[in-house]
């Protein structure tokens, strides 16, 4: 993963980009005004450097940073052995329960202080992108969960298992946050799924889902079973 043309991703800076295509146009326009003016020695080779200077940094302002396309191929290539992993770890080959189907929560991290930027299709994007996915078995709760930074060479790994006698409960929380983007305020709407445990508690984000009800009610389903 190149960190730092992910962080001028993401710092969005587009002076140099606009500066490149100002001069295109420039020359363009001085190319076509040779025709009539009387100075056409002076602008038909100005026309030419322009063209050149401003496609140089157009070009340049594109290629040193990475794209959306880019971005989602970091994810990919990231991810790619998250599932085998995860099953190694915890042993789930034959230890999963094939009547309670697993959960995969996965999206990029809203926080204080990241990033954000809107991508080509409308979707915010920042500098964190999580996964957790979560299995039952007969005794506990096995969750693989990692984040990972697209700007420094950074991993977390929050994969744990939880038996199910010590839980408390599992619920979900709204949450909003608001950012500062092109001089307008903009506010992200998420959720996070909460596990209370006797001995602490487990958080992931996540987003509105049909599988969140089903996931929250074999949790505490699967805990209350094994209290009692």
């Amino acid at each position: 993963m190149d960190y730092k043309k992910n962080l001028r991703y993401f710092e969005n800076k587009k002076i140099p980009l606009y500066i490149g295509a100002a001069m295109i146009a420039l020359g363009i326009v001085f190319l076509l005004g040779t025709r009539w003016s009387e100075f056409y020695y002076i602008m038909y080779p100005s026309s030419f450097f322009l063209l050149i200077c401003g496609g140089i940094m157009f070009a340049v302002s594109k290629t040193s940073k990475s794209s959306d396309k880019s971005l989602d191929e970091a994810i990919n290539e990231s991810f790619k052995s998250f599932e085998e992993q995860t099953l190694k770890k915890f042993d789930l080959y034959e230890r999963q329960l094939p009547y309670i189907e697993s959960v995969l929560l996965e999206g990029y991290k809203y926080y204080e202080g990241s990033y954000l930027i809107r991508d080509g299709s409308g979707k915010y994007r920042t500098d964190v992108y999580a996964k957790t996915h979560v299995y039952f078995t007969k005794t506990e709760l096995c969750i693989g969960s990692c984040e990972i930074s697209f700007i420094k060479d950074e991993q977390t790994d929050k994969s744990i298992s939880i038996p199910y006698e010590s839980i408390k409960r599992a619920y979900m929380e709204d949450n909003v946050i608001e950012y500062k983007l092109k001089n307008k305020l903009v506010q992200i709407h998420y959720q996070t799924l909460h596990i209370e445990t006797t001995n602490g508690e487990f958080t992931c984000q996540t987003y509105v889902s049909q599988y969140l009800d089903n996931l929250l009610e074999n949790i505490n389903r699967m805990a209350e079973e094994r209290r009692n």
